[in-house]
């Protein structure tokens, strides 16, 4: 009875020993998972820092973008006022020149 328990405890001793060495890999894959983790929060945080300057960049271009169409758009509109008064002064002249032909 007694080799009986003997070997039990042994078997039992055995058993807590594996669990203990199963335990200590498990908490050293732990850490091991946790440093990656931390590893990468901080490398997506600095990928972030120049994705958000990027569109902050992008932000400002197209504004600019859209100023420099606006400036466009009214210098086409001033260059037909132009134009249109050229060809005002053009028609003007030549009818002075017809009238002067004429005397």
């Amino acid at each position: 009875n007694s080799d009986s328990f003997e070997s039990k405890v042994k078997d039992l001793e055995i058993e807590v020993t594996s669990s203990n060495n199963i335990l200590k890999k498990m908490e050293a894959a732990e850490g091991l998972q946790t440093e990656r983790e931390e590893k990468l929060e901080e490398n997506i945080r600095v990928l972030e820092q120049p994705m958000s300057e990027l569109s902050i960049r992008a932000e400002n271009a197209e504004r600019q973008i859209q100023v420099l169409e606006e400036n466009i758009l009214k210098l086409e509109t001033d260059l037909e006022k132009e134009q249109e008064a050229h060809n005002n002064t053009k028609d003007e002249l030549a009818a002075v020149n017809a009238e002067i032909d004429d005397i």
